[in-house]
């Protein structure tokens, strides 16, 4: 299901309120599903990456920051993604040059261009076919609440700028669950921005959206199709971009012909660039590809010896191996 973030999620108002039960509703079902899932655990260390909100929050650029990170430390990480709006729904290895994002979802064919990755449903069974492949530790991209597969390390990601709006669960507010509960799950808070820590959350390791490209502000048509699409807006007005008209889409958007004919119109009559994210250029039909610009990001740590050592010494703690750069 694809849907643009409610509004009233962002604010403690009447609709909210009336939704509570629904909410209390969804959190007794969330819990009893816990509760009656069989946890499995697997032959090498599970690092978990989720949140807590609806969608939005940087779990992506966290995956690909994480995947270095292990990456100079000697493992070959495998990444295991639900493959969000995909058809395919078995665990199957996600090839760029075969499969496209309505087969395996978006977050899934960006991930494999930084290592294997495997697109399903089903955790533990990408599990040991990632490990069967090689795999030396598995990043377990958005699992917070997934229980089937057994997490060494759950690294819990928030947005200081999307914070947790109302601070309410679905459909009251966009939390998936109490940042309590959340926080009971996490070893390592990663916050993304220099905004207060979203309430509930006492410390974090604090990280920064960056470009990878070669800025050129400009007069820019912006759209982003994500949990979370103003974020993708402050971030190009904080690079220079004058942003004359931003259209945020549900997120996982699939993009039609008519959708991108009107944008391409749009911008060719007001002689202004198109630009959307890395992430969306993936879901946008290919002829009209050629007149979209992307504003590729990635992510820095302020310490990011600090996060090496939490994820290194985790490892150790529960492996008993000391794992060092190389």
């Amino acid at each position: 299901m694809f849907f643009l973030t409610p509004k009233f999620w962002r604010q403690n108002n009447l609709l909210s309120r009336v939704l509570l039960p629904a909410s209390w509703g969804y959190e007794y079902i969330s819990l009893w599903h816990e509760k009656r899932v069989k946890t499995q655990k697997v032959s090498v260390p599970v690092i978990c990456v989720g949140n807590l909100v609806m969608g939005g929050a940087g779990k992506t650029p966290t995956v690909i920051a994480l995947i270095d990170i292990l990456k100079k430390v000697g493992h070959t990480p495998h990444i295991l993604s639900r493959g969000y709006g995909a058809v395919v729904k078995d665990s199957i290895r996600v090839d760029q040059n075969k499969h496209n994002y309505l087969q395996v979802g978006d977050e899934a064919l960006l991930l494999a261009e930084k290592a294997t990755t495997w697109a399903g449903e089903d955790r533990v069974l990408s599990a040991k076919l990632a490990i069967s492949h090689g795999a030396t530790v598995i990043i377990m991209d958005d699992g917070l609440q997934n229980y089937t597969l057994h997490k060494d390390i759950s690294l819990l990601v928030v947005d200081t700028l999307q914070g947790f709006g109302n601070g309410k669960v679905f459909p009251a507010g966009p939390l998936r669950e109490s940042p309590q509960r959340g926080m009971r799950k996490a070893n390592i808070v990663v916050a993304i921005g220099d905004g207060a820590l979203p309430k509930g959350i006492l410390s974090a390791t604090r990280a920064y959206i960056k470009t990878t490209d070669a800025i050129n502000p400009r007069q820019v048509i912006a759209f982003a199709g994500l949990g979370y699409p103003e974020k993708f807006n402050n971030t190009l007005q904080n690079y220079g971009f004058d942003v004359k008209h931003f259209i945020p889409f549900p997120d996982h958007h699939p993009y039609t012909i008519p959708e991108l004919e009107r944008l391409v119109k749009i911008s060719y009559r007001r002689k202004i660039d198109l630009i959307t994210t890395a992430k969306d250029f993936l879901r946008i039909p290919e002829k009209f590809k050629k007149s979209v610009s992307v504003l590729n990001i990635n992510l820095e740590f302020s310490e990011p010896e600090k996060l090496h050592d939490l994820v290194t010494n985790e490892l150790e703690a529960e492996f008993g191996k000391i794992v060092k750069i190389k």
